[in-house]
């Protein structure tokens, strides 16, 4: 399976390579629930003084999947585990919307080809809510309830591609 990524051509500063993954890490951007872009995402986490966006991917609310970091350099997603993980951030406030069909379905194509590179099976344990690592409401409950679903879609994807 391929699936087709936005290039963004984000400029960063100093990234240090990944070395091992062996989680996926589902986010949602909170507090506002527009189609927010990898760029904007970008320039808000520069203004906090990091490398550029801390997520590897984003998915807008079309579905469209937009390039963030490398893939194989270290996130800032998830303190503690940036380093072992691949950052998703699908764009909505999931405590108060509901996530696209087209952000659903992206997701887990997404998942299953990172799961086929990294040699991962798409579960509770290896595809995560933010939440599940640390005190946050992210990725939101409305998406947090249906990462089962986004999982057992992306094995299907695995299996099926």
């Amino acid at each position: 399976m391929s699936v087709t990524v936005k290039e963004t051509n984000l400029r960063f500063g100093p990234l240090s390579n990944r070395s091992e993954t062996s989680l996926i890490v589902i986010h949602h951007v909170g507090e506002i629930d527009r189609d927010v872009s990898a760029a904007e995402i970008h320039q808000w986490h520069q203004n906090q003084g990091w490398s550029g966006i801390g997520y590897h991917y984003v998915i807008r609310k079309d579905g469209t999947i937009e390039r963030g970091r490398p893939r194989t350099t270290i996130g800032a997603h998830a303190e503690g585990f940036n380093s072992k993980s691949i950052g998703i951030n699908i764009v909505g406030d999931f405590e108060q919307a509901q996530p696209t069909s087209a952000q659903i379905e992206s997701a887990a194509q997404l998942i299953a080809e990172l799961a086929d590179i990294y040699e991962l099976t798409p579960t509770a344990e290896t595809v995560v809510g933010h939440r599940d690592l640390m005190a946050t409401t992210c990725p939101g409950e409305n998406l947090y309830n249906i990462l089962q679903t986004i999982r057992g879609k992306a094995i299907w994807y695995q299996q099926n591609s």
